[in-house]
């Protein structure tokens, strides 16, 4: 009977172990930190300081938020302004136009295996429209680029489909 419980013991000591190693590999992985930071300043919101920057707000003063919000996560310049263009604070210019605040849920990553530090990623997007007590949701994909020194090279947010929709809904 000791024998049997021995083996248990060993059994179950070498599965807790084997689980461990192999959860949340991306969880602790740096590289995930910053692309983590820009999907949650750019997805949630918007905030009073971005709807107070869109009413009252000049060129000077978007560039300046985007600047507090997204420079440090990237490489270099170029990778910091291909993603300001593209998303940025102008990434908010639809739900507010249409009354709608978006909140991230939740971000998954998945390191391809490429030799290069590239992660997709999905998130979990609840957005409500103003005045509706309901939330919705929907999956926003896309994927980052980075460096060895845990910055962002490249970024892509697969989400203009659903901005388009947000019109119609």
């Amino acid at each position: 009977m000791k024998v049997g419980k021995l083996v248990l013991s060993v059994l179950m000591l070498g599965f807790l172990i084997l689980a461990a190693g192999c959860s949340g590999e991306t969880e602790t992985d740096e590289n995930v930190k910053p692309i983590q930071a820009v999907i949650e300043n750019a997805l949630n919101g918007p905030n009073e300081d971005l709807q107070k920057l869109f009413n009252e707000g000049t060129a000077e003063d978007t560039i300046q938020y985007d600047k507090d919000h997204f420079v440090s996560y990237f490489a270099n310049e170029t990778a910091y302004m291909d993603f300001v263009n593209s998303y940025g604070a102008v990434l908010m210019t639809t739900p507010m136009r249409e009354g709608y605040t978006f909140k991230v849920e939740n971000i998954e990553f998945d390191k391809t295996d490429s030799e290069e530090l590239i992660y997709n990623f999905t998130v979990e997007l609840s957005y409500q429209k103003e005045g509706n007590d309901s939330w919705q949701t929907e999956t926003v994909t896309g994927q980052a680029n980075v460096n060895e020194n845990h910055k962002i090279e490249d970024m892509l947010i697969r989400i203009d489909d659903f901005l388009g929709e947000l019109g119609n809904k």
